[in-house]
């Protein structure tokens, strides 16, 4: 994952505030468990998809919360949910209030699911104004198994215009092993090298980064779709093997951290959202030990760890099988990652010049 090319895909904007994270939270909650219908199915969804079935109780539940919106009553969400997305997402535990005042015996609790904590961050990021730059600045961690148990963990820092920038990689390199007889094992064969040297270097290229079929600019990632639809279609004609669900959690850990555009940001979520059996996790600690909420895929191999506005993403893992060797071009590089991968995102943003950082 040295190769600049490689480098870029984990750029992810970063202009929202926490302090405007929490404010905003109570009321994108609220709009997202109003919005937690299935949406009328497009072209692109061959198969029928049931939408959330409302039980009683959870009707009631509803409609206690539109009483206690007009009478100033406090609600929470809390608890298990109660509303199944397409495919019927597993139970999990989310708790935020929803109008600002504690909970009291007696409160409406409404339930939340993956579906609903997704569109309330899509909510959120619809309306991030990103300030502009010159180049667009990302730090992040990485996480490598490297084989024979042992596990890299690095650096890495960019800067680019699209066209010339600066890179900091394999900076801050960290070895770990599974068990103490592999790290016994890798120190009676000389404790090889398992990772290059630190490197910072300026470069003059076009960046390009690939997700399925497709290439992307740093120009180009900036003129994507804004609306559902449209980012559905590119999505769909960017994919070319495996499961469609599996497809859209690779391209929100891309999309969610490039220099995309607020609406793009919002529809990836809003897609995601859209996805069968998603499993939501509260209180998950991601590489680097910050708090966030974790999204995963029904077969468990793709993993977000996103923070608690639903809208910022802090970190990827998969536990997948091992990707298999591709060929690369003549201007790229596919690096295949294995089973328990994992990328923390630690700042980003648009700077002024080579060298500065957010």
């Amino acid at each position: 994952m040295n190769d600049v090319d490689e480098r870029v895909r984990a750029l992810r904007p970063d202009a929202l505030t926490e302090d405007a994270y929490r404010r905003r939270r109570e009321a994108d909650l609220a709009r997202a468990f109003a919005e937690s219908r299935p949406r009328p199915r497009s072209v692109f969804r061959p198969t029928f998809r049931p939408g959330f079935r409302l039980t009683p109780k959870v009707a009631l539940v509803g409609a206690l919360v539109g009483l206690a919106a007009a009478v100033t009553v406090p609600a929470v969400v809390t608890g298990t949910i109660g509303l199944r997305g397409p495919g019927g997402g597993r139970t999990a535990e989310l708790v935020a209030p929803l109008s600002g005042s504690a909970s009291t015996p007696g409160t409406p609790v409404v339930t939340l699911d993956a579906r609903s904590f997704l569109l309330a961050g899509a909510e959120t990021a619809a309306r991030e104004v990103v300030p502009k730059g010159r180049y667009w600045f990302e730090r992040s961690r990485t996480f490598e198994p490297v084989g024979a148990g042992a596990v890299v963990a690095h650096t890495d820092e960019i800067w680019s215009d699209g066209r010339k920038g600066r890179s900091s990689s394999n900076q801050d390199v960290k070895i770990t092993f599974e068990t103490s007889s592999d790290e016994a094992a890798w120190k009676a064969k000389g404790s090889p090298s398992l990772w290059p040297s630190p490197e910072t270097s300026d470069f003059a290229m076009i960046l390009q980064i690939r997700l399925g079929a497709k290439t992307l600019t740093v120009g180009e990632e900036q003129k994507l779709p804004g609306d559902v639809e449209g980012l559905e279609r590119w999505l769909r004609s960017a994919h070319r093997e495996g499961a469609f669900a599996d497809f859209v959690f690779e391209g929100a850990r891309h999309l969610l951290s490039m220099p995309t555009s607020a609406a793009t940001r919002a529809s990836m979520l809003r897609i995601l959202a859209d996805q069968p059996g998603l499993v939501l996790k509260r209180d998950v600690l991601d590489p680097l030990g910050r708090k966030g909420t974790a999204v995963t895929t029904a077969n468990g191999h793709h993993t977000l760890v996103i923070d608690e506005s639903g809208a910022r993403l802090l970190a990827f893992r998969y536990d997948g099988p091992d990707e298999k060797p591709q060929a690369g071009t003549a201007n790229s590089v596919f690096v295949p990652i294995r089973k328990g991968f994992k990328v923390a995102y630690e700042g980003s943003g648009w700077v002024g010049e080579l060298g500065a950082r957010k």
